[in-house]
């Protein structure tokens, strides 16, 4: 996958994510909740050319929030045709979040292209696997724990078709960078260009420092990182890879 070299029309053509994004504010009944823990207008950029490029018919998110990756995802999706879907899992959606993302793409016109399920991703994510829901591109932006990030990419790539795609948030967070190790090691995955600029964790740096460790290998992404799941592979009962 090649960076897009024509401009995005995402911000353009989606107001509601440009508003939010630029006042750090999003409304929900009339109540002004200040906008935390959102991906940035480049990321959401580099979501949404990513989706337009690959044409996925079914998407998967894990984490939903006030629902910026929500809306990158949907306008492309919007932009492809009529039949695309949007899955979204986030437990707190209602609770902790006041809906504020399911009010953010009601504004924008794009509930048709959406489902949320707001249960756990290890209560979610199986069940959609047993309905053989089949997914061709997924965006892991939950809990960013190495178990719970495992956990969202065993099962989005049990889903995933071949040369569909999965893309990760903060894999700056040692957790997340672990876990891209293991997709490298124990899945034929290989990595993508979005046109993202690097950019690298200093404090993993820091600490590879203090460790003795430290070199260019070891340095860190932390933008977010997109990999094309090259083939339906899975490791023999007793493998094991380094990562």
């Amino acid at each position: 996958m090649m960076p897009h070299t024509q401009p995005s029309t995402l911000l353009c053509d989606t107001p509601v994510l440009k508003e939010i994004l630029d006042t750090g504010v999003s409304h929900v009944n009339g109540q002004a909740h200040r906008v935390h823990s959102q991906i940035s207008a480049a990321l959401a950029e580099a979501l949404y050319a990513a989706v337009l490029e690959s044409r996925p018919a079914v998407v998967l998110e894990v984490g939903m929030a006030f629902g910026v990756s929500t809306l990158a995802i949907l306008a492309a999706l919007r932009a492809l045709g009529p039949n695309g879907r949007l899955i979204s899992i986030d437990p707190d959606q209602s609770t902790y979040w006041h809906q504020a993302g399911i009010a953010n793409v009601a504004r924008a016109g794009l509930q048709k292209f959406h489902q949320v399920i707001e249960e756990p991703d290890f209560v979610a994510l199986p069940k959609l696997l047993d309905s053989r829901q089949t997914l061709d591109f997924g965006y892991i932006d939950g809990w960013h724990t190495f178990d719970y990030t495992l956990l969202d990419f065993y099962y989005v790539d049990k889903m995933l078709t071949t040369n569909g795609i999965v893309g990760f948030n903060d894999c700056g967070y040692p957790a997340v960078h672990k876990v891209l190790n293991f997709v490298l090691a124990h899945r034929h995955y290989k990595e993508l260009e979005v046109g993202l600029r690097p950019v690298y964790s200093r404090k993993a740096e820091v600490l590879r420092l203090l460790r003795g460790r430290w070199s260019r290998r070891h340095r860190v992404l932390h933008q977010d990182r997109y990999f094309s799941k090259v083939e339906q592979w899975e490791p023999t009962f007793d493998f094991h890879a380094e990562f």
